[in-house]
Order: structure tokens, then C-alpha cells, then sequence
């Protein structure tokens, strides 16, 4: 008889976990945006990248969450985007902001879908999700002109949005709140 191995963390504690990730991330790169620390194409695409596994891990770890389906899709949004400015790194900038551009849509999409699913994390999808859609919409009506510090920005904001969402999640699930 095989048995699985439980995780030492439970959900609230690995979704608080991931969401202080993805807010140091998302810091991190306006930080490092702002302060040229992040010099080029192929050191934000690595970022990304990285900062999407994390979201991955952090969501399968804790999969008992109610905000598992749009945690690990957005964890997956955020690799594939990191992969594609891997792959394409002499793109031009407004080319790969608008599949950043994209990526916002679908990611604020599956939050109002998620809204419908947990009654409970409704207004922090609702939200989110306009958060997210916001972004998308800066970029697609040009109110945000393509550059690189315009698409280190918008990612280091939606990487702050899913930060907070995972934060929050994992407080409202912790033990001392129910």
C-alpha cells in the first residue's frame, strides 16, 4: 500500500507563502525596472519566467485552495509570457506587450469566472480581475505607450495583484478566521 506524502504547509500558509513571493517579485521588478537593475530583454524574461514556476509550485502545493484554478493558471500565464520573451527577445517592445497585453486579459477573465465559483473570495476575484483587465486595457487602447519600462511595469503590477489575491486567500482560510 503506498501512501502520498502530505506537505508540511498547509493552504493558508502556502498561499500566504506564495503570495509574499510574488509581492517581493513584483517589487523587485519595479525596483529593479526603475533602478535599471534589470538591464534587458533576456534578464525580465528569465524573471517572469521564474516568477510564473513559483506560481505554479505555490498553487500545486496548496491545492486544496479555493483559489487554486486561477492561482495555477495565472502561474502558467506568467511562464508561457516568460517563454515567449525568451524565444523572441528582438521582438519589438509593443509587440511583446501586447501578448502581455493578452496574457492580462485572459488572467482578469479567469478571476470574474473564478468569482462566480467561491462565493466567499467573490470580491477579492471581482477586483483582482478588474485589476488585471485594467492592465489589459491600458494596453490595448495605447494609454500605456510600448517600452520597456511601460512592460516591466505592468508586469510587476499584475505580479503584485497576484500576490495580494493569494495573500488574502490564505488569510481568509487561516484557521484563526474561521
Amino acid at each position: 500500500m503506498t501512501t502520498r506524502r502530505q506537505s508540511s504547509l498547509s493552504p493558508s500558509a502556502t498561499d500566504v507563502l506564495l503570495g509574499l513571493l510574488l509581492v517581493a517579485a513584483g517589487l523587485v521588478l519595479l525596483g529593479g525596472i526603475y533602478l535599471k537593475a534589470i538591464p534587458s530583454m533576456a534578464a525580465l524574461s528569465a524573471f517572469v519566467g521564474v516568477a510564473g514556476l513559483v506560481g505554479i509550485a505555490g498553487a500545486v502545493v496548496g491545492r486544496t485552495s479555493p483559489g487554486f484554478f486561477s492561482e495555477v493558471v495565472s502561474g502558467a500565464l506568467l511562464t508561457v509570457l516568460g517563454l515567449v520573451f525568451i524565444r523572441f527577445p528582438d521582438s519589438p517592445v509593443a509587440t511583446l506587450q501586447l501578448v502581455a497585453g493578452a496574457f492580462f486579459a485572459v488572467n482578469g477573465i479567469i478571476r470574474l469566472a473564478s468569482a462566480t465559483e467561491y462565493p466567499s473570495l467573490r470580491g477579492l476575484m471581482l477586483v483582482s480581475g478588474a485589476g488585471s483587465l485594467a492592465l489589459a486595457a491600458a494596453v490595448f487602447s495605447d494609454a500605456v505607450k510600448p517600452g520597456f519600462l511601460a512592460l516591466g511595469t505592468l508586469i510587476a503590477v499584475e505580479l503584485l495583484i497576484d500576490g495580494i489575491s493569494a495573500l488574502v486567500i490564505g488569510r481568509q482560510q487561516h484557521p484563526s478566521r474561521r
